[in-house]
């Protein structure tokens, strides 16, 4: 009987749960069902918005007030800060005197990335939201027409999603969100069509060959324990490595240490020298942690376990020495215990002291090169979700801004177990590309100062000479960097909506006239290239372009022009001969067998393409790590004068210092 209720209720459960799913509303149906449902804007509305941002200014006002006068003068400057605060002194400011304002906000200038600029940016955007949304005329009738152009493509999408159906909806979407309306449909339209573009997974051995090392190092001894004075010398060698922690909050790892020393020591006391050899087992480890927000860690803890062996005692007479083995009898536990505690905290501390430069290095990199950029230009992820296992790193990553969609379902799954696995969805790109390069001016300098950061030759065409003339493309607003992944092949387009000649950089005139309404317009150029994507040696991977690099006008309805005049044809030359330096006809030009990284990356050895795959929108490639061979490392003693160490206690030098630095002089590969 209570068998059968049991099944009983489990059947009604899994019946209504299937209901419920069959009776759950398509995004479009949701959408339609908010016609004619607008929520006017009033003047509460935009006085609630100004009233938020005057307190996000008092507390701009504050911090600038905390920076020296020429640092707070050259931000007021920089954002526009007076002619903002005098505008909304107005009954009816200017949104394009605002604008202007806004605008700056996004600057990629050092600062700018801060709290107090961020908040501000944010409620500004929000009041000149509010201010022109309260203002608009037929604002309900244009409420409506939109929710019919969003209702019919994402029916559309929903049956047969494309990239261009997604761009479309974005921007819908963010109408919809700027106006503040239906933010229950916006937020159901995000949940089921836009999905974290990036995954990547990292195995337990690749993040522990970043640090995995030995300790093989020799220093001098001075301590004094129970008022014993000892000198002598100690010898560590053990391993340095990672041990990865399960966290769904973040990544988190432990750094260990696992060694032993010897030492060989003289103590000294009332005339009396004891001869021993201590032993001492250390253990230490440090957690450290990886999130959104950075990089940080807890306290080293260590413990060690010292043991010593007195050889033998000499002292001026033979009472004297047997009341000295006496005395090393009755206080050698004692000792022992003393000499361990303060290895640990010695260890620990060294640990600390040694792992803190790392550490805070690898945060600053982490802040100044990744999340400071992205948030001043309010490109920062949506989404940066990581954790961790006891045998992998889980990174996921979602960016989206609020006009756009990310991927418009979950990843494929990337089969078999790779030491490094990367799924990445063709919206990426463009998102990222638009809050960060849209309309952004790109010079011939420039282009060349990346090819020297990067560490690479300049090509011969993009070189600047005393005979070339200075030239710049102004990269489109919407999605200027496209990728496209589909087929096996992966297509790259770059999108612009001018071009400069000149020493000015003057824009070179490419209007082109609509033969529907005789009226000019500004074409975009569209320069893109398809390859397909091929794994030619053993672990490599290489982009072979299918045909000729593309360079097209693009009209009013977004379709390539097909006739234009000479000064067309002459940019497409010219840019042809630019870009094809660029999107060369192999990338890279040498096929090589795996991807080598150099320096203190070294010790990763080679990562070998095991799988590589471009199909419906997602790029999918798994990595096998291919350890370099493994080093031998002869002792090297060091006889500087370091801090006072304990018996068997052990000092950790950095990885560019002495005496570890060298102890890898005399390093042999083994074969």
């Amino acid at each position: 009987m209570q068998r059968t209720l049991y099944l009983t209720v489990a059947f009604s459960l899994v019946a209504a749960s299937f209901g419920n799913f069959v009776q759950a509303e398509t995004t479009a149906e949701l959408v339609r069902a908010a016609k004619g449902k607008a929520q006017a804007i009033g003047s509460e509305d935009v006085a609630g918005a100004k009233s938020r941002l005057l307190v996000d200014v008092q507390s701009l006002e504050a911090f600038l007030a905390t920076n020296s006068d020429e640092q707070a003068t050259a931000w007021r400057e920089l954002v526009h800060l007076d002619a903002m605060q005098a505008e909304l002194e107005k009954e009816a400011p200017s949104l394009q005197v605002l604008n202007r304002s806004l605008v700056s906000y996004l600057e990629d200038e050092d600062g700018l990335e801060t709290k107090s600029f961020t908040d501000v940016r944010r409620s500004l955007r929000e009041y000149m939201n509010k201010v022109f949304f309260s203002s608009a005329e037929g604002f309900a009738e244009q409420y409506d027409r939109r929710i019919d152009e969003l209702a019919s493509l994402l029916e559309a999408y929903e049956a047969e999603p494309s990239t261009e159906q997604a761009i479309e909806i974005g921007r819908a979407v963010g109408w919809f969100e700027r106006a503040g309306q239906i933010g229950t449909v916006t937020t159901s339209i995000r949940e089921r069509h836009s999905h974290p573009n990036l995954h990547v997974v990292a195995s337990k051995q690749l993040l522990a060959s970043t640090v995995r090392d030995t300790v093989d190092a020799t220093e001098p001894l001075n301590e004094c324990i129970l008022g014993t004075s000892i000198r002598g010398t100690s010898h560590l060698t053990g391993n340095v490595d990672l041990e990865l922690v399960p966290s769904d909050e973040n990544a988190a790892f432990d750094i260990t240490l696992a060694g032993d020393a010897v030492s060989d020591n003289v103590g000294y006391n009332r005339g009396v020298s004891i001869y021993s050899t201590g032993y001492t087992n250390v253990n230490a480890s440090k957690r450290v942690y990886f999130d959104v927000e950075g990089v940080t860690s807890d306290a080293a803890t260590a413990t060690a376990s010292t043991s010593t062996n007195v050889s033998s005692i000499a002292a001026k007479c033979r009472l004297i020495r047997k009341m000295a083995w006496k005395q090393v009898y009755k206080k050698k536990s004692q000792a022992e215990r003393i000499a361990s505690s303060r290895a640990a905290s010695r260890v620990a501390g060294r640990v600390d002291g040694q792992a803190h430069e790392t550490l805070a290095e690898t945060d600053e990199s982490f802040q100044d090169k990744f999340r400071a950029p992205l948030v001043r230009r309010n490109s920062f992820p949506e989404l940066f979700d990581l954790k961790t296992t006891n045998t992998q790193l889980f990174a996921r990553l979602l960016r989206a801004g609020r006009s756009q969609l990310a991927a418009p379902g979950p990843a494929p799954e990337l089969e078999g177990d790779y030491d490094l696995g990367a799924r990445v969805h063709e919206s990426i790109a463009g998102n990222f590309s638009e809050s960060m390069l849209g309309g952004v001016m790109l010079t011939d300098e420039r282009i060349v100062e990346m090819y020297q950061e990067g560490g690479v030759e300049v090509p011969e065409d993009l070189a600047i000479t005393i005979d070339s003339d200075p030239w710049a493309i102004t990269f489109s607003r919407s999605q200027p960097i496209r990728v496209e992944f589909a087929n096996g092949g992966v297509k790259v387009s770059v999108l612009c909506q001018s071009l400069h000649q000149g020493e000015e950089y003057a824009a070179v005139p490419l209007n082109l006239k609509d033969e529907k309404t005789d009226k000019l317009y500004r074409s975009e150029i569209r320069i893109s290239r398809a390859y397909d994507l091929t794994t030619p040696n053993d672990g490599g991977l290489q982009l072979v372009a299918k045909g000729d690099l593309s360079i097209e006008f693009i009209d009013n309805e977004g379709e390539p022009v097909e006739k234009y005049g000479a000064r067309h044809a002459g940019a497409v030359g010219f840019l042809s001969k630019k870009f094809n330096a660029m999107l060369k006809p192999k990338l890279p030009e040498e096929a090589g067998d795996g991807i080598a990284l150099n320096d203190r990356w070294a010790r990763i050895g080679k990562l070998k393409a095991r799988v590589a795959n471009a199909a419906d929108g997602w790029l999918s490639i798994g990595w096998e790590q291919i350890l370099p061979p493994t080093p031998v490392v002869n002792a090297v003693a060091d006889e500087s004068d370091t801090e006072e160490s304990g018996v068997g206690d052990v000092a950790l030098e950095d990885a560019d210092s002495e005496p570890i630095t060298k102890l890898v002089q005399t390093a042999s590969i083994a074969p």
